[in-house]
């Protein structure tokens, strides 16, 4: 059963081709950049793919004067490079196409941000636009399954992961599998190509320590002692693992400086299997000690998406007081005048603490659990 899924961003990048000389579409490996590229380019009757990694296709593309790429790409509706930060001075090849090829439209896509950001930035300033892509949502699955569907095999995505390959696989085994293998180097591929990190041990022992403490507060100072190396070393480690869409980090919510804390971080995954892999536990949660951490993981992966797909503005915070009241996520619009947040629990509902409600008393308080998460992301609303 291979599902083609209608990618939520589908119809964003669809209007936005020629908009901009340059699209770019970001994502981790295997989150189905080239299936939903090839669902574009099936809108187009006269286009151009041309494979990053592929050499041959490459040379097209390096070291090329603005006439020869002209003649490379000219005439197309639209071209795209997918796994672009292969090519070697990509930035500079796109600047030229877009300054010297009139009318051309380029999608290019690229699994590291930091390679494609470094190498795009500078040159293409004004002349692209980005796009992000990542695992499966909850509301891409319940378009393509249904709601209760969806409902019903929440457990497994909380297990394997939002990976499209992995939610089409059928069996368990065949699940774990593949998301072995993603987390193993498959994920991590670019990271060390392009990432200068010297200390492979040392890295790959912080990747294990953040995946064990996913909806913990951390410390990079402590975690520097653990893992051996300098506190920024830490820091640049944590930094590669954000721009290669790996983890993201939650900073604490303050207004009100000395009452809340505003020191740590939390970390989470982007995908709750990649994180299961890592720490060599795909076990059901039924079972598992560490559900309630899984379980605030995954929503707060799934309102990143919601809000990278509906373009919120606005800021993603934790809270916590100094007398240890928490809520896991809060999100505030228009400079805090509305504020929306939750708190996860697996099985029990609970209520806004008493704190957090006397210092935002207009907030929005929702708990999340179990049994109302997936209707939480389908119904069209913001919160």
């Amino acid at each position: 059963m291979h599902m083609n899924y209608r990618r939520t961003i589908f119809k964003q990048l669809y209007e936005n081709i020629g908009k901009k000389p340059i699209l770019v579409l970001y994502g981790a490996r295997q989150v189905g950049k080239t299936t939903l590229i090839k669902s574009i380019l099936a809108k187009f009757s006269h286009t151009l793919y041309l494979q990053g990694d592929d050499p041959k296709e490459a040379m097209l593309l390096e070291h090329r004067s603005a006439k020869e790429l002209s003649e490379v790409v000219s005439g197309y509706e639209l071209v795209v490079i997918d796994e672009a930060q292969r090519v070697k001075d990509i930035g500079i090849t796109l600047k030229l196409i877009a300054d010297n090829v009139e009318q051309v439209r380029v999608i290019a896509t690229g699994s590291s941000s930091f390679e494609l950001a470094n190498k795009l930035n500078e040159p293409l300033t004004g002349r692209n636009r980005k796009f992000y892509l990542y695992p499966l949502s909850i509301k891409e699955a319940v378009d393509a399954y249904g709601k209760i569907q969806v409902s019903k095999e929440l457990d497994s995505f909380m297990t394997f992961g939002m990976y499209p390959e992995i939610v089409n696989a059928l069996s368990r085994e065949e699940k774990a599998t593949l998301i072995k293998e993603l987390a193993g180097d498959y994920l991590f591929k670019d990271l060390f190509l392009f990432g200068d990190i010297r200390n492979s041990f040392a890295f790959e022992k912080l990747v294990k320590l953040l995946a064990l403490r996913i909806g913990s507060e951390i410390s990079y100072t402590e975690l520097a002692k653990e893992v051996g190396v300098s506190r920024d070393t830490i820091y640049k480690y944590v930094t590669l693992l954000e721009q290669a869409f790996i983890v993201f980090r939650l900073t604490p919510m303050y207004t009100n400086k000395t009452k809340e804390i505003n020191k740590s971080h939390k970390i989470y995954f982007y995908d709750v299997g990649v994180r299961n892999a890592l720490i060599g536990n795909t076990d059901p949660m039924d079972i598992r000690p560490d559900k309630g951490a899984i379980f605030e993981n995954f929503f707060i992966a799934e309102k990143i998406k919601e809000r990278a797909y509906s373009m919120r503005p606005g800021t993603i915070h934790f809270w916590r007081n100094r007398q240890g009241s928490e809520v896991d996520f809060v999100e505030s619009l228009y400079s805090g005048k509305e504020i929306f947040a939750y708190e996860c629990k697996w099985n029990k509902k609970t209520t806004a603490p008493l704190s957090f409600k006397t210092t935002y008393p207009h907030a929005h308080f929702e708990c999340i659990t179990a049994e109302n998460i997936v209707a939480h992301f389908v119904k069209n609303k913001p919160s």
